[in-house]
């Protein structure tokens, strides 16, 4: 866990940058069904971000007088159900507070002080009583607050500091520990949600809960696939997108691909090299003052070359980039920010990841880059190229139409049913170059068969 010194030196970072005083108010526990049974909690990342307070029903406000915690007593029965109630002071003061306030005396702490600034959550109760008590238009995704507080949050919280990324150390340890357990119980006749509760149950047993839901499948050319509804047959790619977040919120995101039997066939080597090939030029290029966007066109081009020598695509192969062909087969951006948030301050729309004066291209593939910054110092990022065969894209003539210079559609529709392969690495940006922070997990193809159906490994 970080620091209260370090959520302390947070908190004044943001008074300095902040003309106002500034409210958050966190997420608090959600029903599953009936009152006393909840969904998993998590709260809201800048809370967390600038208290370090991982509990429902807080709220931070920072004042004209300092900084006060606001959280919700124990209930008169709470030692009954719930064992040994500490105060909400000794909680504050674990996290560096000396003023701590029951959370229903916020109204009367912020009545007086005027405008406040605040921005919203997923939790519309508490975005709702943001909103009422700070007199600013709040809703998650869309409006985003005062925009001082805004910008001073993207700014702190785009570069990671080194209490940060060992976070993400420690998470990406048990990240692969996950992974390799999941190739170990692949084997043909098993599921995908049987590979996918031993991904999940590894980072269970470590003490961690999954960054985000999983993606198991052998469909892997539906990019976010959930369902876990197929069962694992001989000469299929398993595809496995997931990740570890640890108790301090920060995360990893991980995808790796490997053959059900153990055993490449052509088609799948080739695709997995020419990924491989991708992912590493452009974390190569992960360094201060390089622009994304060009870290994304460098895994354009290799892939591109591939799919010209395939016959998939036609031409050359910088033009085919230039028109954005290579998306038919690799349809999304490279990579994003990550942190305590999986797309880190991606509820703050495009704004942290486009700077003035750059914006989203209409070009199809490149219009789903989400990030357009010059690299810094600290920025973590994932770099996750892939090569898809996707039978709606093929057969769409909006998309193929304007590119039938490029594409050999009778080929590509040859390839239909291979699936997806995307490999992903978690990349820091650092004075130096790139440092991989996941290189630990198993990516090329025979170390990756190697480790397929050996058994579940160490479970803790």
């Amino acid at each position: 866990m970080l620091s209260p010194a370090t959520h302390a030196a947070r908190r004044a970072a943001v008074r300095a940058r902040v003309r106002r005083p500034v409210l958050l108010v966190g997420v608090g526990a959600q029903p599953r069904n009936i009152p006393m049974n909840h969904l998993p909690f998590r709260q809201c990342s800048h809370l967390l971000y600038l208290s370090g307070c991982a509990e429902p029903g807080a709220a931070l406000l920072l004042g004209p007088d300092g900084d006060t915690l606001f959280l919700t007593p124990p209930a008169d029965d709470d030692a009954l159900w719930h064992g040994k109630v500490t105060p909400i002071e000794e909680r504050g003061r674990a996290l560096g507070f000396d003023r701590v306030r029951p959370l229903d005396e916020l109204d009367a702490a912020v009545a007086g002080l005027g405008p406040l600034a605040s921005v919203p959550n997923g939790d519309p109760v508490a975005t709702a009583r943001a909103a009422a008590l700070s007199g600013v238009s709040l809703t998650f995704g869309r409006v985003h607050g005062d925009e001082e507080l805004v910008d001073a949050l993207i700014e702190l919280r785009r570069r990671l500091g080194p209490e940060e990324v060992a976070e993400v150390r420690g998470a990406a340890v048990v990240t692969a520990l996950a992974h390799r357990a999941a190739m170990g119980v692949t084997a043909v006749g098993r599921h995908e949600r049987e590979v996918g509760a031993i991904f999940d149950g590894v980072i269970a047993a470590n003490g961690l809960v999954p960054a985000y839901t999983s993606i198991v499948t052998v469909r892997g050319e539906v990019l976010h696939e959930h369902a876990r509804a197929n069962p694992l047959k001989a000469g299929q790619l398993l595809l496995l997108d997931g990740g570890a977040e640890a108790p301090s919120g920060y995360a990893t995101d991980v995808t790796r691909v490997w053959p059900v039997s153990g055993t490449w066939t052509g088609r799948q080597r080739a695709a997995v090299d020419a990924v491989i090939a991708a992912q590493e030029a452009s974390i190569g290029m992960c360094r201060p003052g390089v622009r994304y966007r060009d870290v994304h066109l460098t895994s354009a081009r290799v892939l591109a070359r591939w799919l010209c020598d395939e016959g998939l695509l036609r031409g050359d192969p910088d033009d085919a980039v230039a028109a954005g062909a290579h998306a038919l087969f690799f349809p999304h951006g490279v990579g994003h920010l990550l942190g305590l948030d999986v797309h880190d301050l991606e509820a703050f729309g495009d704004r942290p990841a486009y700077p003035p004066g750059r914006a989203r291209s209409p070009q199809f593939g490149l219009g789903y880059l989400r990030l357009d910054r010059d690299l810094e110092a600290g920025n973590l990022v994932t770099v996750e190229p892939g090569f898809y065969v996707v039978p709606a894209i093929l057969a769409d003539p909006r998309i193929t139409g304007p590119l039938a210079p490029f594409i050999d559609l009778d080929r590509a529709r040859a390839w239909e049913g291979f699936g997806g392969v995307r490999i992903e690495d978690d990349v820091l940006v650092t004075p130096d170059g790139p440092e991989v922070l996941t290189a630990a997990i198993p990516k090329r193809p025979d170390e990756v068969a190697a480790c397929v159906g050996v058994g579940p490994h160490r479970l803790w």
